[in-house]
């Protein structure tokens, strides 16, 4: 009991930050999403940290550490009470929420079926923030050709800058023919950054046909970041042709 009294602060902050991943692991997903909403500090500890480091961090709110609970689920029993929720009309504040859920649920059980539902959904809005909030966790999801990736095309060629950023982001892992075509072409015209989303895209999409625009980019550029980009692209797109060949 002594021992207690003599912790420091920052073992304080600590325990508390570990008591909340607990609850937030152990919590029903209605309870889960409300505390993705939530960005008081996590204690009067926190506080204390806070004020004494005169510094304020995405962590010392609970609303981080669901995000990052909420980015593990996997349980496909989730499905329908995350669809109830999502369409509850006492829940609505919580839909971007929800649809982030959903998004991880997807991605981890491979459900192609809630990635219809969420491209539905998200063609019914131009709220960038819930576009981003769905389309970030897309990426590692494989995307066979037979996946209806309209949207997300229409969103790289007609979309805001956000909306591209976030489309490419969602295109990666994609096994669509036709899109590298469309990615090369966006390659020669985009600025710098979006050049290497582009490239991060390739990675997982391109074939030889990318090589000859990569390469020319590449004895162009003065940026050491997209000759990352650009290098990273090669080596995966080379690695990959290397090995359908064999």
């Amino acid at each position: 009991m002594l021992f207690g009294l003599f912790k420091s602060l920052d073992q304080k902050v600590s325990e508390d930050t570990a008591r909340l991943i607990d609850r937030l692991k152990s919590a029903d997903v209605r309870t889960l999403i409300i505390e993705m909403d939530n960005d008081a500090p996590i204690s009067n500890n926190i506080v204390k940290k806070q004020k004494r480091d005169k510094s304020f961090g995405s962590e010392d709110a609970p609303s981080w550490f669901a995000y990052r609970v909420s980015d593990e689920l996997s349980d496909t029993n989730l499905k329908p009470e995350l669809l109830r929720l999502y369409h509850d009309p006492e829940f609505s504040h919580y839909k971007q929420y929800v649809l982030r859920c959903l998004s991880s649920l997807c991605v981890n059980t491979n459900d192609y079926e809630i990635f219809d539902f969420l491209i539905t959904e998200l063609e019914k809005t131009d709220n960038e923030e819930q576009i981003t909030t769905v389309l970030s966790r897309l990426k590692s999801l494989r995307k066979p050709k037979t996946l209806n990736i309209e949207y997300l095309k229409a969103l790289l060629l007609k979309g805001t800058y956000q909306n591209r950023i976030d489309a490419l982001s969602a295109l990666q892992n994609a096994e669509h023919p036709e899109l590298e075509a469309i990615l090369i072409q966006e390659f020669k015209t985009s600025d710098q950054h979006t050049k290497g989303m582009i490239c991060a895209t390739l990675r997982s999409t391109g074939t030889k046909a990318s090589m000859e625009v990569l390469q020319a980019a590449l004895k162009r550029t003065r940026s050491n970041d997209l000759r990352y980009f650009i290098e990273s692209a090669i080596e995966d797109i080379m690695e990959r042709e290397n090995s359908s060949s064999q």
